[in-house]
């Protein structure tokens, strides 16, 4: 393992690994591609070139402070970029505004933070997704959010070990089922209107809705789903939240925000704000979370008298690369008449595109491996300038086969699955738990999961302990407390014998810590892994995960900065490496390489079956616009064993998409085209 340093030393380092590991491995560099992820366009940082606006861009700079705006941006269009020269030249005015940057994603957010890194009036006010807008505002307004408080969400191992299990316990809802309650809950919530799953009786669902309303105050949790609701209800409640003196919101990514997301805007403008909203309602893929292309296109209409603006020259795309995209978004019927297209650059490069079939599943992914070989030894590309899109890949059942094809031609690729690994390695997460505690010493879930990592305690035991809560809603922190105070009465003696030592060596640990005054000069990571003596505790690699995500977090409250180390640990892995990055076409978005191949591209996998098809065009047109230079779309004629069963299910006979009918690019024999191309 190469040698870590402190986030101190980042500046200048070129190709030094994150996570190392055998054979298959992500390695996460800080190098060029890492900076192409957190800001393309660094001018407010004096580290790239000095911005230079074009025309449209110079429209938009224009603006007067105090109009609402709307900005259509296309893919690689300088979005990001232009919103933070406006931003700068607004606050070089003689009645400089008070400005908060809001957006959907946080690597979104990283790279504004980092544009903006530099700036004098904007340094204190980082930017923030719009769930960590909702926090803010909720956590300076004690009470006001309705949910347990001190405010805590569960991560994925913490909901699948410990939320899910003890919920299905108290409830008696098996798991599969209480996702759908959890998922129907959130949808309410995003949508702003009360919506039932017809799979879910009423009976089922007055029971889920009670019991979690018990458990959640027992075990001190909130969804991240719930926040903006719950701000939302804050605005209409409070009219003296403390919070919200900002005389503009900057909001990015605004075709990714849902119906209560942009009530919560509707409301904070309403008390003096004004709004720009930046993005493109044809890269709106979020429907899952209730955000729709209507959000943006119904700018001009929530805010009247706004401005409107149109970017349309990208920056990024090769002349034939954005034909070919142009021409599956043109195809969505729902489109607005008269949307501009966007359009290459002057000078831009005319872009390498083919459309492949293979024979089948197996021969596409021995092509795919072929692709990328060519790419990396004719044309001279780094493996980490290289996408791998999938639409789908449950299990791995399209990934793994491209892997081992990669693998055998000696490429590097990426694991997507290393940060999950890290956080759910035994040491790894008792660590992260004890720190928890160390926050706050009656942490519920960190208790519970203190006691799942153990053996010889089982869920009886946790139990035992929620049962003794139920009848005041106590706390299952406080509660664990008091009974060992006591010594577990009525509990079975073998669990309650190895909980007294994981309880007892615990709060031997907590009281031989004790959290800094200030946030550490290096970042919360920095000193988990060196001061605090988690190098002893957590994993080489898991301690250079801490410290990267030093570099891109939003806050300074250690609490907080342990709920982001999954989310924001997870961008970095999909953002960098030294390897080929192997995502969905979803989580492409936001990324720019030079070469992107998007594999299974076939009718019954793109559209998926019972799918909106504007969202599965949109889908599509944002994964065909990650490419600088190189764009490959392969299919197979004929799928086998699980890959048959993905989609809409069938053995033979396959064809491409519908999207690419009658398109600027036709099929093409995929094993012909690689031995001649190259």
């Amino acid at each position: 393992m190469p040698e870590t340093r402190s986030t101190a030393d980042r500046s200048g380092e070129q190709g030094r690994p994150l996570f190392d590991g055998p054979d298959r491995r992500l390695a996460v560099y800080r190098n060029q591609p890492f900076l192409e992820w957190t800001g393309r366009v660094l001018f407010a940082c004096g580290r790239m070139p000095e911005f230079t606006p074009t025309p449209e861009q110079t429209r938009l700079l224009e603006h007067v402070a105090g109009h609402h705006a709307r900005v259509l941006a296309g893919p690689g269009t300088g979005k990001s970029a232009s919103l933070v020269a406006l931003v700068d030249k607004l606050l070089r005015g003689p009645e400089p505004p008070r400005v908060k940057l809001l957006t959907f994603t946080r690597a979104a957010t990283a790279e504004l933070g980092l544009k903006v890194s530099d700036h004098p009036l904007l340094a204190t006010e980082r930017p923030s997704t719009i769930h960590s807008f909702a926090i803010s505002v909720l956590l300076q307004n004690p009470g006001a959010g309705g949910f347990p408080e001190p405010l805590r969400m569960a991560d994925d191992w913490e909901n699948r070990n410990v939320v899910l299990p003890t919920l299905r316990d108290r409830s008696g809802i098996p798991i599969k089922r209480l996702d759908l309650l959890l998922r129907e809950m959130a949808a309410n919530w995003e949508s702003l209107q009360e919506s039932q799953d017809p799979r879910i009786t009423p009976q089922e669902r007055g029971r889920f809705l009670g019991v979690w309303n018990e458990h959640r105050r027992i075990f001190g949790y909130a969804m991240l789903s719930e926040l903006p609701n719950a701000l939302r209800k804050a605005l209409g409640e409070h009219p003296d939240l403390r919070g919200l003196d900002y005389d503009l919101l900057v909001v990015d990514e605004y075709q990714d925000l849902n119906a209560c997301d942009l009530e919560v805007l509707r409301r904070v403008a309403e008390r003096g704000s004004a709004v720009v909203g930046a993005g493109d309602d044809d890269q709106s893929i979020y429907s899952f979370r209730k955000a729709a292309p209507e959000g943006i296109r119904r700018f001009l209409n929530d805010y009247p008298a706004s401005d409107d603006y149109s970017l349309s020259i990208s920056m990024r795309c090769g002349r034939r690369i954005l034909e070919w995209a142009n021409h599956v978004i043109a195809g969505d019927p729902d489109r607005p008449q008269g949307r501009a297209f966007v359009r290459p650059q002057e000078g831009s490069p005319e872009g390498d595109v083919a459309l492949l079939a293979f024979p089948g599943h197996v021969a596409e992914a021995r092509g795919v491996a072929a692709l990328v070989k060519a790419l990396v030894e004719r044309e001279g590309l780094s493996p980490s300038e290289i996408l791998i899109l999938l639409r789908t890949d449950h299990n791995g059942i399209f990934s793994s086969p491209i892997k081992d094809e990669l693998a055998a031609v000696g490429i590097p690729f990426t694991d997507a699955d290393i940060v999950e690994k890290l956080l759910g390695e035994s040491n790894n997460r008792r660590f992260l738990e004890q720190l928890r505690l160390l926050v706050h010493r009656e942490d519920s879930l960190a208790w519970a999961s203190l006691l799942c990592l153990a053996n010889g305690i089982g869920t009886a035991f946790l139990s035992y302990v929620y049962e003794k809560a139920r009848p005041a809603t106590t706390p299952f922190g406080h509660m664990l407390l008091e009974l060992y105070r006591d010594g577990f009465p009525g509990a079975p003696a073998g669990p309650a014998r190895r909980a007294k030592a994981v309880i007892a060596e615990t709060l031997g640990w907590i009281d031989g810590h004790e959290l800094p005054d200030e946030p550490p000069e290096h970042g919360w990571g920095d000193w988990i892994a060196t001061a605090a003596g988690g190098g002893a505790a957590i994993s080489e690699d898991f301690s250079t995960l801490l410290r990267d995500v030093d570099a891109v977090v939003e806050t300074a409250e250690l609490g907080r900065y342990l709920s982001q180390i999954q989310p924001l640990g997870e961008d970095i892995a999909r953002a960098t490496s030294q390897g080929v990055r192997i995502m969905t076409m979803m989580g492409s978005k936001g990324l720019t390489v030079r070469a992107s191949i998007l594999v299974g591209v076939e009718d019954g996998l793109v559209p998926r079956p019972g799918a909106d098809l504007g969202e599965e065009r949109r889908i599509l047109y944002v994964a065909m616009t990650r490419a600088k230079e190189f764009l490959y779309l392969t299919w197979a004629r004929r799928r086998y064993g699980p890959q048959a069963r993905a989609g809409q299910a069938t053995l033979r006979n396959r064809h491409s998409s519908p999207f690419l009918d009658n398109g600027p690019v036709q099929t093409q024999d995929g094993n012909d085209y690689i031995e001649s191309r190259w």
